[in-house]
């Protein structure tokens, strides 16, 4: 006779009232007043009297793994589950041979579908978890336990779950667990199931069934239904009314979220609440209806079976029937109306109401994005955070090679962040998640590092091979699979030797797991990579990555150094170089570093860039651009009222002139002085009065054409641009990393020999 405990899985009143002890936080006992002393020293607190003076009540603090379990379990009684384990002591048989072997039962949870065996592993801290040998056990009890579970539960699905809070799995773990077909959830997906339930109640159920159960039958389900075929261009469509019930137990939403990594392309935002709430209003107490179109996309195997009927219109391009639609879960992806869909969920019009909806049959993934994309472009603006997750998809096929090196960009940095083994695991914004202090990364930032680089090939728009990439095989999929892996280990590797800093948010100063630092770190391993190909060390199209990585570590220890002992400076340049800037700027540091320490290693551009950044020039150029600009505006301004006269606004621009007025105006306003006109000219209004009218021709040409330019093409617009570089100059010199260019600085020299040192202020009058 078996040994299961089966009188602890409890369902109807008993299930409420042990959820209820599950809600709580604490356990609670009734314990003997003479023991309080002891049970104090085991961490129990008193916190009620009882008349009787002989008992009193305590309660602790559960315990890290207690809790854990509570919350999957409490997550599954709100899904609806309805036949559950009262406690953690509940033992089922697995060894027929022995049926007084048995195991203990973390979470168990059925219904009249399916059945979920959860074991859950928890703690306090993030730390790595090996499960080797629990797994290998697990495991080998799934067999007995089906079979026991069938016994008492007959015709249900079973599903074994391997759930963990704060541990990072190990790859060789998760590949157990996919081959032995035991579903994980990490903390990640059972936060998404719970935050699912609160908006969706018992409908949030249906998401989940349709990922543990994907394309497997839904037992007593009539599929048979009205509707339209026809035709939408080369794709096939289906119209009809359904059940918001019916249409909800095949749905499935691909939520972008790391529930769904592993599945086909997710592009959905998340369920709002507070939408969700307002369309249930409107269903509930205002008895609204929705007259447009849910747009879903049907998934089978084989072609729908659609019973065309005996009247039909001879001159309509549509025909009716009966379609028969699939019977599996997750069958029926949701591309447009999920609030509307799930606004029906635990609602009394769920299976009296019809909602329209138009059913297209097996989109390609593609098509299916595009779709999406097209329907919310004129609702809501797709972000381009979100239209980068999409098109790792959407381009993965192309027929444009430059396009599939782009989707293969993408889709890296996308694993970086959803890959819970990864170094970035929840740094990277996925999607339309939002940027928290931690998770600052952008998918766009990764893209471009490894864009610039040599990592991928680099193709002309007609697909002609410009440059051949180092770790490009021409294959997507195996290219994937070998830079991945190299980049993963390569960032692992930095991560474990300055795990404070990679830690630290970007509202605590930090600065390494940031768009400007992980962007200039993954630019800085594709030069260390790029070097050791040079000196024969590595041979990323050969070696495995493990090899290369193993190779870089060398070259990567600098970088560990600079971190280690960076200033506050320093660290305010890196945070405070913005836009495409930022990433090259903390990449040049980092190479520097590498540089001094190992001065073998020289990347192209390094030396320039630190000449171009040192700030060597700054103090002498900032004292030439006053001076320039004092000598040119009163050179200019010497000119033209010498040949113009009185009538020497007639040489300047109308747009310069009212906006000088103007600000001539307010300063006399707010200060009761009055300035002078020329006193309120700028650099770039300089530049416009020189091109005005004839100005050029009768006035400057001779004198304001450098040397240096005299035979540069382009004309009067090109001959003056080096006032366009002083007004830059001078804008950009209040700010903190501002470093003047070697080039820049040479050109400036040139400016101040000519307009301070060799052209004396009353030119224009002499001459």
């Amino acid at each position: 006779m078996s040994n299961t405990k089966w009188e602890k899985v409890v369902s109807c009143k008993e299930l409420t009232q042990v959820k209820r002890k599950r809600a709580k936080e604490f356990i609670v006992h009734k314990e003997r007043s003479i023991a309080l002393p002891v049970l104090i020293e085991e961490g129990w607190v008193e916190y009620k009297k009882y008349k009787n003076d002989k008992f009193i009540g305590v309660k602790k603090d559960k315990k890290v793994d207690e809790l854990f379990e509570d919350k999957i379990w409490i997550m599954l009684f709100n899904m609806g589950f309805e036949h559950m384990n009262s406690d953690r002591n509940f033992h089922m048989s697995y060894d027929h041979t022995n049926e007084n072997i048995t195991q203990q039962i973390d979470v168990f949870a059925a219904d009249d579908e399916s059945v979920l065996v959860v074991e859950c592993k928890a703690t306090s801290s993030i730390k790595d978890g090996v499960f080797k040998k629990n797994i290998e056990a697990f495991y080998g009890q799934t067999e007995g336990l089906r079979k026991e579970i069938l016994q008492k539960f007959p015709r249900r699905k079973v599903k074994f779950i391997w759930a963990t809070h704060n541990y990072n799995m190990s790859k060789a773990d998760l590949e157990k667990l996919n081959n032995w077909n035991i579903d994980f959830w990490d903390n990640s997906k059972v936060n998404y199931y719970c935050e699912l339930v609160k908006h969706l109640g018992s409908s949030a159920k249906y998401q989940l069934l349709g990922n543990l159960f994907a394309n497997q039958k839904i037992r007593n389900m009539n599929n048979k239904i009205p509707a339209i075929r026809g035709k939408m261009g080369k794709h096939t469509y289906y119209s009809f009314s359904i059940e918001p019930e019916k249409l909800l137990k095949i749905g499935y939403v691909l939520h972008r979220n790391d529930a769904n990594n592993d599945m086909m392309p997710t592009y959905q935002r998340i369920i709002k609440k507070s939408r969700l709430k307002s369309v249930r209003k409107f269903i509930n107490e205002d008895k609204g209806y929705f007259p447009n179109s849910i747009v879903i996309n049907l998934i089978s195997k084989r072609p729908l079976s659609f019973d065309r009927a005996n009247k039909q219109d001879v001159d309509s391009i549509a025909t009716l029937g009966t379609l028969h639609l699939p019977q599996q879960y997750k069958s029926a992806y949701i591309i447009d109306g999920q609030h509307r869909l799930y606004g029906y969920s635990d609602s009394k019009y769920a299976k009296t109401n019809s909602i329209p909806v138009v059913a297209f049959e097996n989109l390609e993934k593609e098509e299916q994005i595009k779709l999406f994309m097209e329907i919310n472009e004129n609702q809501k603006a797709v972000s381009k955070n979100l239209r980068n997750t999409l098109n790792a998809d959407m381009q993965w096929n192309s027929s444009k090679y430059d396009e599939r090196r782009n989707a293969l960009r993408l889709r890296i940095a996308q694993k970086l962040g959803e890959d819970c083994t990864s170094p970035l695991y929840r740094r990277i914004i996925i999607g339309e998640e939002q940027s928290t202090s931690l998770k600052c990364v952008t998918i766009e930032c990764i893209r471009q590092a490894i864009n610039t680089g040599s990592f991928l090939s680099k193709y002309s728009t007609s697909n002609k091979l410009e440059k051949r990439g180092n770790f490009d095989l021409d294959d997507n999929n195996i290219t994937f699979d070998l830079l991945y892996s190299y980049l993963q280990i390569c960032l692992s590797y930095i991560k474990e030797n300055l795990n404070k800093e990679w830690h630290l948010g970007k509202d605590e100063q930090g600065i390494l797991v940031t768009n400007n630092g992980i962007g200039g770190v993954i630019r800085t391993i594709n030069s260390i990579t790029e070097h050791l190909i040079k000196i024969n060390e590595i041979n990323p199209l050969k070696d495995k990555p493990e090899v290369m990585a193993d190779r870089a570590q060398y070259y990567l220890d600098p970088i560990i150094r600079f971190y280690e002992n960076i200033d506050d400076e320093q660290r305010d340049n890196i945070r405070k170089t913005y836009g495409g800037n930022g990433p090259i700027y903390s990449c040049r540091c980092l190479e520097k570093a590498i540089n001094y320490e190992r001065n073998e290693f020289e990347p192209e551009g390094l030396k320039k860039y630190w000449e171009d950044h040192s700030k060597e020039y700054n103090n002498e150029s900032i004292m030439m651009i006053r001076e320039i600009s004092n000598s040119v505006k009163q050179i200019l301004k010497n000119a033209i009222q010498n040949k113009y006269k009185d009538n020497w606004t007639n040489a300047i621009p109308k747009p310069v002139y009212t906006r000088v007025n103007k600000a001539l105006s307010e300063y006399e306003y707010e200060t009761g002085k009055k300035s002078d006109f020329w006193d309120s000219i700028t650099l770039s209004d300089l530049r416009l009065i020189v091109l005005y009218g004839r100005n050029w021709s009768n006035l400057f040409e001779g004198l304001f054409t450098l040397d240096s330019q005299q035979k540069i093409s382009g004309g009067k617009k090109s001959k003056t641009e080096w006032l366009t570089l002083l007004s830059k100059l001078q804008r950009n010199a209040v700010k903190s990393n501002f470093s003047v260019r070697k080039d820049d600085y040479q050109l400036l020299c040139e400016i101040y020999n000519k307009f301070v040192q060799e052209v004396p202020l009353d030119y224009c009058k002499n001459s």
